[in-house]
């Protein structure tokens, strides 16, 4: 298993990439998944653009997930950087730090967690603090 990161943003970086891959990687393991995972970095107007195509939410998210379950893709997760700050910003949060959160949020989407009902959204949560202060 293995999970990539680009950025769909000109000029720019995917930050943290030698920080996240482990973590991420450490993550897909632990939930027994072996299947390749994409990360792309990208910024707002194109991630408010997916939401929108994909989810009918005419909104910025900080993270989209979409499960592919091919022998060659677990999935593609999207990140806003833009709003990966901003969330930085109003959590309390450093970026690297929201960064890393949201991460484990989208790998845990493609894992097959949710977070629609409150029993859902407690064990997400649980996985996410496990993840995020364990790896």
């Amino acid at each position: 298993m293995s999970c990539s990161f680009f950025s769909a943003i000109p000029n720019k970086k995917f930050p943290w990439q030698k920080r996240l891959k482990p973590l991420a990687e450490a993550l897909l393991k632990k939930e027994k998944k072996n299947t390749p995972v994409s990360v792309i970095l990208c910024d707002n107007a194109r991630q408010r653009e997916l939401n929108c195509n994909f989810r009918k939410l005419d909104h910025v998210t900080d993270v989209l997930s979409f499960v592919w379950n091919e022998p060659s893709l677990l999935g593609e997760i999207y990140i806003a950087e833009g709003q990966v700050k901003k969330q930085a910003f109003v959590y309390g949060n450093t970026y690297y730090g929201e960064l890393k959160r949201v991460l484990v949020h989208g790998l845990l989407h493609l894992c097959g967690y949710d977070h629609h009902s409150k029993a859902e959204r407690k064990i997400m949560r649980e996985r996410e603090r496990l993840y995020s202060g364990k790896i």
